[in-house]
């Protein structure tokens, strides 16, 4: 898959989901966004990895490995179950599902806690792509 493809199938399986209001995610390099009064949000990002090579057959066949990072952010203050509960929904979107040519691995959790009035929670979704 080319970087393009790999950006194009996460993004169509973000844009799927119903978890949380398409307008209340943010893409890489999207137009200023303002949380302002926001229950929940999220900020989407992929991490490209290291690339390798299988060389069977006819010629080499490339895979492409990388990390996507779902950030979800609450009020402060506003607890825990709403961005936990979103957090194991997103995590059965993504968790060993594929999409083709794309396969996404076991979905991490990371607590990042309390910045600018918002509390933080990564997801760490690492995939490979051929």
């Amino acid at each position: 898959m080319t970087f393009t493809e790999i950006r194009n199938t996460v993004i169509s399986r973000m844009t799927a989901q119903t978890i949380i209001d398409g307008k209340d995610v943010l893409y890489p390099n999207a137009p200023t966004f303002d949380p302002s009064g926001k229950l929940i949000w999220a900020r989407l990002s992929n991490i490209p990895g290291q690339a390798g090579v299988n060389e069977i057959g006819a010629g080499p066949i490339v895979y492409r490995t990388g990390i996507i990072i779902i950030q979800l952010f609450v009020p402060a203050g506003s607890g825990s179950k709403l961005i936990t509960e979103t957090a194991d929904k997103l995590r059965e979107l993504f968790e060993f599902q594929d999409d083709d040519r794309l396969s996404y691995q076991a979905v991490s959790s990371i607590a990042v806690g309390e910045k600018n009035g918002w509390f933080q929670l990564n997801l760490q979704i690492p995939y490979r792509a051929l």
